[in-house]
C-alpha cells in the first residue's frame, strides 16, 4: 500500500496544530497555577503581618498597665464593666468606635494597632492556690485586653485576647 506524500502534507499540519493547542493549554494551566500560589503566598504573608500587629499591640499596652498603671483616658478603662448574659463589648463595633490606637513597629514597618482594656474586677489570684476566694488579700485587679489590626477592605484582619492581673 502507498501513500502518496500530497495526503501525509495535510495530516502533519493537523497533528502539528494539535500539539501546539495541548502545549498552549498546559502553559496557560501552569500560570493559572503559579498565579493562584502567589495569591496565597501574599495573603499568609499579609495574616501573618496583621498577626504579629496584634500581638505587639497586646503587649505593649499589658506592659503599660503594669504598675503604676496611667489614667483611665489612655486605656479605655472607662467602658463598663462587662455584664453577664450581655454580649461581650470587643464583639460590639459601637464600642470600637471609642477604641485606642497605638503605634508599634513589626519588621522595622509602622503599623497602628487598636485595643480596648476592659475592667474586669477583682479576681482570685490563680498563682496562689492556697488563697481563699473570699480574701481580699488574694484578689488582683484584672484587666481583658482585647488588640486587633485596623480593618482595610480586602486585608486581614486579627484579633487578640490577654488577661492582665495587675
Amino acid at each position: 500500500m502507498k501513500h502518496s506524500r500530497s495526503n501525509s502534507r495535510g495530516m502533519a499540519l493537523v497533528v502539528s496544530l494539535l500539539l501546539l493547542v495541548a502545549m498552549t493549554l498546559l502553559a496557560v494551566s501552569a500560570m493559572r497555577s503559579t498565579t493562584l500560589q502567589e495569591k496565597m503566598a501574599a495573603n499568609f504573608n499579609d495574616r501573618e503581618i496583621a498577626k504579629q500587629v496584634a500581638e505587639a499591640t497586646v503587649r505593649q499596652v499589658g506592659t503599660n498597665l503594669l504598675p503604676p498603671a496611667p489614667g483611665a483616658g489612655w486605656y479605655r478603662a472607662t467602658l463598663p464593666a462587662p455584664v453577664a448574659g450581655a454580649p461581650d463589648l470587643w464583639q460590639d463595633p459601637v464600642a470600637w468606635a471609642n477604641r485606642g490606637q497605638i503605634a508599634v513597629a513589626v519588621n522595622g514597618t509602622n503599623y497602628t494597632g487598636e485595643f480596648m482594656v476592659e475592667n474586669l474586677g477583682m479576681w482570685p489570684d490563680p498563682q496562689n492556690p492556697t488563697c481563699k476566694v473570699t480574701d481580699p488579700l488574694c484578689e488582683k485587679q484584672t484587666y481583658r485586653v482585647t488588640a486587633r489590626t485596623a480593618p482595610q477592605a480586602g486585608r486581614a484582619s486579627v484579633t487578640i485576647q490577654a488577661i492582665w492581673r495587675i
